[in-house]
């Protein structure tokens, strides 16, 4: 058991890293194409921009850690990875510039409601999608 250990901690610690890696990458894309200023606001206690980064940031994380499970490599792995940060980022595009457009500047404002349908989208199509990149 110990030497199976020894032998796969190698390929645990190389996922792990691309996948933190991939998770860091796609926070810095998401922020930057919100209007607000995510980690701003909840250094100053704004809960619906708390929402909102936690329940997109679990829509991404999800979907990638089905790939992981499924890839055959870490490139694989972060290609898949790739298409789910893009899918989060036209989620948040598609409601933020057509079914609802006053979205950041409600979270901006901590309208609780608005962080949290944003955040529940994310994280509701990172389950679709992440039931679709299944083999």
């Amino acid at each position: 058991m110990v030497a199976y250990f020894v032998d796969t901690l190698p390929h645990f610690l190389a996922y792990f890293a691309a996948a933190a890696g991939l998770a860091v990458a796609f926070l810095a894309a998401y922020v930057l194409i919100t209007p607000h200023r995510e980690f701003a606001l909840i250094g100053q206690g704004n809960t619906a921009a708390a929402a909102q980064v936690t329940g997109t940031f679990l829509g991404f994380a999800v979907p990638v850690a089905m790939v992981i499970g499924h890839s055959v490599s870490i490139p694989d792995m972060l290609m898949w990875g790739a298409v789910a940060a893009v899918v989060q980022l036209a989620v948040f595009l598609v409601i933020a510039r057509l079914v609802f457009r006053a979205v950041s500047q409600k979270i901006a404002e901590d309208c609780m409601a608005s962080g949290v349908f944003v955040g529940g989208m994310g994280l509701g199509f990172g389950v679709l999608q992440a039931a679709c990149m299944v083999p």
